[in-house]
């Protein structure tokens, strides 16, 4: 009976879990979409290009030819190994063929204990979307580590993010101990490489993910095409 108990508790878990991030997908992909019509809009020189995955192989390979003295140290890694964040990726191409990732956007949520209690449910041990999102900002690092800029953000929300939780403190470390809910774009704090990370309890409407996005992806393109 007792194994029987955990079974429900823990596919309610998951069935709260789900449900909340078939709709964080949805508004993220909303965002990604008002943030393309207002640069498609603002800068018509451009053609813009949205991917929901990155290869390892092919970051490795652009890492090789950046820095060929590391070329032999790098890692095999499978083909079927990607970076797939919630937003994608989006790239931005000019009249020249010049072809540029501008954005990189990460959606995460954690803690569900809230909805749990409405359902009289106990409560759930800490989730991993933190862990996630940090394979995901290692690999964003190293896909930048050759530029002076990182055009990556990441929208976290719910209970493991309220205000004055330790969880948030993790997100902290990942960021180089810099200030979260705060634009950083280009590398001017060397050695330490702190990107755009905006978390609290409350979700983030398409509106403001799409705000945010358009800012940081503006600020790309003014790098590489200005």
């Amino acid at each position: 009976m007792a194994n029987s108990n955990f079974l429900r508790q823990n596919k309610n878990q998951h069935s709260i879990k789900n449900s909340i991030s078939k709709v964080m997908d949805s508004d993220v992909d909303l965002a990604v979409q008002k943030m393309i019509s207002i640069l498609k809009k603002r800068y018509p020189d451009l053609t813009f290009e949205h991917s929901k995955k990155l290869s390892l192989t092919k970051i490795i390979s652009d890492l090789s030819s950046q820095y060929p003295q590391f070329e032999n140290d790098f890692s095999k890694v499978m083909e079927e190994s990607f970076i797939k964040p919630d937003g994608g990726f989006l790239y931005a191409t000019d009249k020249k063929g010049n072809r540029k990732l501008i954005l990189v956007a990460e959606v995460k949520h954690q803690g569900t204990n809230d909805k749990r209690a409405d359902e009289g449910l106990p409560k759930q041990a800490k989730g991993n979307a933190i862990e996630r999102l940090g394979k995901n900002l290692t690999g964003v690092r190293a896909i930048f580590k050759a530029e002076s800029m990182i055009p990556f953000v990441c929208f976290g929300s719910g209970y493991d993010f309220q205000e004055g939780s330790t969880i948030l403190d993790r997100v902290v470390t990942m960021n180089d101990f810099f200030p979260l809910n705060k634009i950083f774009i280009e590398k001017t704090h060397l050695p330490f490489e702190p990107v755009s990370m905006f978390f609290r309890y409350e979700d983030w409407s398409t509106e403001e993910m799409a705000e945010i996005m358009t800012g940081v992806a503006d600020e790309a393109i003014k790098y590489h095409f200005r």
